[in-house]
C-alpha cells in the first residue's frame, strides 16, 4: 500500500510541474506517504529551457550527389542539406511566409545567401553583405567561392548523368530541389538558358511519366510533379510578358525575376513533399 501511495503522490507532483511549467509544487501526501516525495522546488525566476527548434530530423543519400540531411521544425519550417568536403548547400522553406533561404558556405570563405519568394522577392547577400542583382558584375563576383564552384561542378556532373539516363534517381523531388538551385546560380552568372534546361530535364520526366514511383509516396510525388506543372505554366507566362518589354535591358531583369519566381514555387513544393511523406522519403 505504501508503494502504491507513492507512485500516485509522485504522479501528482509531475502533473503539477507540468502544468506549472517550473516553480515549487507540493501536494498533499497520502496518510502513509511522507511528504518529502512530493516536494520539488525551483528558484524563482528560474528560467525554462527553450523547446529545440527541430522537431524531427532524418539523413539519406541521393544517387549521383551525395549525403542529405533533412528536418522539420516545430514552426514548420522544413530544411534539407548536401555536403561534402569542399561545400555545404542548405535549403530551407518557410510556409508562414513563402520565403526560402538557399546557402551556399565552404571553410574559410563568405557564405552565400540567396532569399526569393515572400513580401521581400530576390534578395542575395555574400559575407552579408547585400548584392545588386541588377549589376551583373557584383552578382558574378559573388559567385566566385570556391564552394560555389565545387557545387555546381557537382550539379553538372548530375545533370549529365541525368541526360544519359543513369547514376540518378528520376523520382526524387530531393535532387530535383539541388538541380534547380544549381541552374539558378548559372542564372545569376549570366546563362538566361540553365534554369530552362533544368526545367526540361524534369519536366520531360514527369510529362512522360517514365518513373518508377515508390508505391508509399506515390500520392506525395504525383501532388509534387502536378504543382510543378502548374508553376511552370506561370512561368512560360511570366517570361512571355517579360520578352515583350520595350528595352533588352528591362527584358534581362524580368526574366531573372520570371526564374527566381520559379524556382521559389519548386523549392516550397519540395517543402510541402517533405511535410508529406514526414521525411520517409529521405532514406536513411
Amino acid at each position: 500500500m505504501a508503494r502504491r501511495g507513492t507512485a500516485i503522490a509522485m504522479a501528482v507532483c509531475l502533473v503539477g510541474i507540468i502544468g506549472g511549467r517550473g516553480g515549487s509544487v507540493t501536494a498533499a501526501p497520502a496518510a502513509d506517504v511522507p511528504a518529502a516525495v512530493c516536494e520539488v522546488s525551483e528558484a524563482p525566476g528560474t528560467p525554462i529551457a527553450p523547446r529545440q527548434e527541430v522537431a524531427a530530423s532524418r539523413t539519406g543519400r541521393i544517387a549521383g550527389l551525395g549525403r542529405v540531411s533533412a528536418s522539420i521544425g516545430w514552426d514548420g519550417r522544413k530544411a534539407i542539406s548536401l555536403a561534402d568536403s569542399g561545400f555545404t548547400v542548405t535549403r530551407t522553406f518557410t510556409p508562414a511566409t513563402r520565403e526560402v533561404e538557399i546557402t551556399i558556405a565552404g571553410k574559410g570563405e563568405r557564405a552565400l545567401v540567396i532569399r526569393m519568394g515572400g513580401a521581400a522577392g530576390l534578395r542575395v547577400s555574400s559575407g552579408g553583405r547585400a548584392v545588386d542583382v541588377s549589376d551583373a558584375a557584383a552578382t558574378a563576383g559573388a559567385l566566385r567561392g570556391r564552394a560555389v564552384a565545387a557545387f555546381r561542378e557537382r550539379i553538372g556532373n548530375y545533370e549529365r548523368q541525368m541526360i544519359a539516363g543513369k547514376g540518378a534517381r528520376v523520382d526524387d523531388p530531393h535532387a530535383d530541389g539541388f538541380l534547380f538551385v544549381g541552374a539558378f546560380l548559372g542564372s545569376l552568372a549570366g546563362d538566361p538558358t540553365a534554369v530552362g534546361r533544368a526545367r526540361d530535364l524534369v519536366l520531360r520526366r514527369i510529362r512522360g511519366k517514365l518513373q518508377a514511383v515508390r508505391y508509399d509516396f506515390k500520392d506525395c510525388v504525383t501532388d509534387y510533379e502536378l504543382y510543378l506543372l502548374k508553376i511552370d505554366t506561370q512561368r512560360t507566362q511570366c517570361l512571355e510578358a517579360a520578352n515583350g518589354r520595350d528595352s533588352w535591358y528591362a527584358r534581362a531583369a524580368d526574366r531573372l525575376g520570371c526564374e527566381a519566381e520559379f524556382i521559389a514555387g519548386a523549392l516550397a513544393g519540395e517543402g510541402q513533399f517533405i511535410a508529406c511523406t514526414a521525411l520517409g522519403s529521405v532514406l536513411a
